[in-house]
């Protein structure tokens, strides 16, 4: 079992999801996605030589986003067969950095350790949305 070292279990499951598992929610994500967005925070902090914040879900402090991590089935946003479905995608904000430069960035370091994980990542968005599928691409680049 895998628990972020960055991130609380709010911060990647939705409010109704939360509610009713509380820290038992850990179990619906998949721990090579939470290595890579632990990986992320990671990379961004030591690239930009400061704490470098990456929000994921904020509905728990009054913010918009709920469905950026795990998307239940019920959740009508998103492809059917997302992969926030399976607790294998993020949808992120990188404090400082636009999302894509924040993908320029991942392409040009895909190799770093932290990095490695990652497998796709979502272009012509403002966000930054990667996931660790299983394929054969190193990084697999789709467009919405």
């Amino acid at each position: 079992m895998y628990i972020c070292r960055h991130f609380k279990i709010y911060e990647l499951v939705d409010k109704k999801t939360f509610d009713r598992f509380g820290l038992h929610a850990w179990m619906f994500l998949n721990p090579t996605a939470l290595q890579a967005l632990d990986g992320i925070r990671d990379f961004f902090t030591e690239l930009r030589g400061k704490d470098t914040p990456v929000i994921v879900n904020n509905y728990h402090s009054g913010g918009p986003f709920q469905y950026r991590g795990l998307r239940p089935l019920s959740c009508a946003i998103g492809a059917e067969y997302s992969q926030h479905r399976l607790g294998n995608a993020f949808d992120c904000d990188i404090k400082g950095v636009s999302a894509e430069r924040a993908r320029q960035i991942i392409l040009e370091h895909k190799d770093d350790p932290r990095l490695a994980m990652i497998t796709c990542i979502e272009a012509d968005v403002n966000w930054l949305h990667f996931d660790c599928r299983n394929i054969p691409d190193r990084i697999r680049i789709v467009h919405p």
